[in-house]
């Protein structure tokens, strides 16, 4: 039966866009066919867009806030943590333990081109050799800096002390104090050549063998006190800080005086040795007074006593000579031991004590020794 005729009304005008039949397959577009009739359709085709799809119009939905209590990690994008447990410790690392393909340590630096370029291995060792001795250079500059500071401060502390010692008030200074043995007594002992003094010469003897030197030194430890202490001697005269006073101010016999007590030695014999304690060593040094001995001496002090002790007291090589009269005495009175003599041993220790031919003296006798500078 033929198809029913379209009324009038019903006419639909042909579309200006071709129509379409999306259910049947199209030919790929490699194809022959489909190339043309692409191309046909092109050109037939007016110049038409697809029409925009629009969809719902409404707003998309709030984007939910982050929640406060997630990890610090994912708050600021700082990735996920080392999966590690504070209860075991990270696995050891270190440079030294990094090997190349054949074994060799450090394989990055020795094959790095920039290496190779500038001069390779060679190059470093000259570098490294350059900074040791820089390192080395630096460290001995800084020793050799230090021991010249030190040394300078030692030197200046010597001009110091040696400003300070020339700038000590007389008598202070060291000193040679030349005197002759004047007299000897031995009343004390009942042997008399158990008390002996040295030179073991008087002056009425030989004026020259009678020679005796003191070498004594004065400290001051501020403008008006001073002391006096020996230096090693063979006569066993040995003392230490003495005070010294002064006496007969202004006037010919002003001097400095000090005494002590102090054990002397004797040797009579050889293989004997005899302790006479409790002897009393005093002496006076004159500040006015002249000396007439030695001869060659005789002549007058100089002027001023300031340039004297300077002059004693800036160098601790020689021991300047005493400008003044001087007179030193021993004495020591008789007793029940008074003297006390041993035989000595031949490692230097006593032996027995003494006592055939030793008949104590009373304490009214008395042995001295008796030194001076003036006559």
């Amino acid at each position: 039966m033929p198809p029913s005729p379209v009324a009038s009304n019903d006419y639909v005008k042909p579309s200006l866009v071709a129509s379409h039949d999306f259910t049947k397959p199209s030919l790929p577009r490699h194809s022959n066919n489909g190339s043309k009739r692409s191309r046909a359709s092109s050109v037939n085709a007016p110049n038409v867009r697809l029409s925009i799809i629009e969809e719902d119009a409404a707003s998309a939905p709030p984007m939910p806030a982050r929640a406060h209590h997630r990890p610090f990690h994912r708050r600021w994008n700082l990735g996920d943590p080392p999966r590690r447990s504070f209860e075991s410790p990270p696995p050891k690392y270190s440079v030294w333990d990094t090997t190349g393909p054949k074994g060799e340590k450090l394989a990055d630096v020795r094959n790095n081109k920039h290496i190779a370029r500038r001069g390779g291995w060679r190059r470093i060792c000259l570098i490294l050799l350059i900074l040791l001795t820089l390192i080395v250079g630096l460290a001995v500059g800084l020793t050799i800096g230090l021991r010249k500071k030190e040394s300078d401060t030692q030197t200046s502390s010597q001009k110091s002390s040696e400003s300070t010692k020339s700038s000590s008030p007389f008598p202070a200074g060291s000193y040679t104090l030349t005197t002759y043995l004047s007299t000897v007594r031995t009343d004390c002992a009942s042997r008399p050549t158990d008390w002996s003094c040295y030179p073991y010469h008087t002056y009425s003897q030989s004026p020259s063998e009678a020679l005796a030197n003191f070498t004594w030194v004065i400290t001051s430890s501020s403008p008006s006190n001073f002391a006096i202490s020996s230096t090693p001697n063979p006569w066993s005269v040995n003392f230490d800080s003495t005070p010294l006073t002064k006496k007969d101010e202004n006037t010919e016999e002003e001097r400095y005086h000090f005494q002590t007590v102090l054990d002397k030695i004797t040797i009579p014999s050889i293989g004997i040795q005899c302790y006479f304690n409790e002897t009393l060593l005093e002496g006076n040094l004159y500040t006015k007074k002249l000396r007439n001995y030695p001869s060659s001496s005789s002549s007058s002090p100089p002027a001023e006593t300031p340039s004297i002790s300077s002059s004693s007291s800036s160098s601790d090589k020689e021991f300047q000579p005493w400008p003044y009269a001087i007179d030193i005495r021993q004495t020591v009175s008789g007793g029940q031991t008074i003297p006390q003599c041993f035989r000595t041993q031949d490692g230097g220790g006593l032996g027995d004590r003494i006592t055939a031919g030793v008949t104590p003296k009373g304490e009214e006798e008395m042995c001295s020794c008796e030194y001076k500078n003036f006559g």
